[in-house]
């Protein structure tokens, strides 16, 4: 009890914000969204610290991220240079961002959430070739590792158990160690296939 009243106040304490006139602290002012949002812990990084994930699947999550953000960036970038005559400007993701993307993260996401048969059209949208084998998981992952979002939020947001959400998480974040051999856990990942396949009969 004492160690939320701890975390509660050391919470307080970042995110308070009041004037002060003379040495002396007048009201409070509540802190932006975005500002809350920043101060708010990595989730992921709390739950590698308190060892509900290994190093290898903080790894893999600190990864996933950094390629999310830069192609990101580099679309951003692309976006908002209107003089190129290309209607975006030379800059794109890295060499080493390009083929982390290609490698690894195109692959564990299309095992995740499955893989579609080839572009979108108006005679054919969406048809996909393969089946993911847990799309759950990756939305997920992508919610919790990309936007910072808490495993009770997410937990909440899907009307599931927080056990069965960090499972999730879990199970995605050992895919994507093992794809890039950080982690061999094929079988602790089948497991958490055949888990989620009893799961949905």
């Amino acid at each position: 009890m004492d160690l939320i009243r701890a975390a509660d106040q050391d919470h307080f304490e970042r995110t308070r914000h009041s004037f002060v006139l003379d040495g002396v602290e007048h009201g409070y002012v509540k802190p932006t969204a975005a500002t809350e949002a920043r101060l708010r812990p990595d989730p992921i990084e709390r739950m590698v610290a308190n060892e509900t994930l290994s190093r290898a699947r903080g790894d893999a999550a600190a990864e996933i991220r950094e390629i999310f953000e830069r192609l990101v960036a580099g679309l951003w970038s692309r976006a908002l240079d209107l003089s190129s005559s290309r209607g975006g400007g030379g800059l794109g993701p890295s060499d080493r961002i390009a083929t982390l993307h290609a490698t690894r993260y195109l692959p564990w996401a299309f095992y995740l959430g499955g893989e579609p048969a080839g572009p979108a059209t108006s005679k054919h949208p969406g048809q996909q070739s393969r089946i993911g084998r847990c799309p759950p998981a990756l939305v997920l992952a992508i919610d919790m590792v990309v936007e910072g979002r808490g495993l009770a939020e997410c937990a909440a947001d899907r009307a599931m158990h927080w056990t069965t959400a960090a499972r999730l998480l879990s199970y995605a974040l050992a895919v994507y160690a093992d794809l890039a051999g950080w982690e061999r856990n094929r079988d602790e990942v089948a497991a958490a296939e055949a888990w989620w396949r009893r799961r949905r009969r």
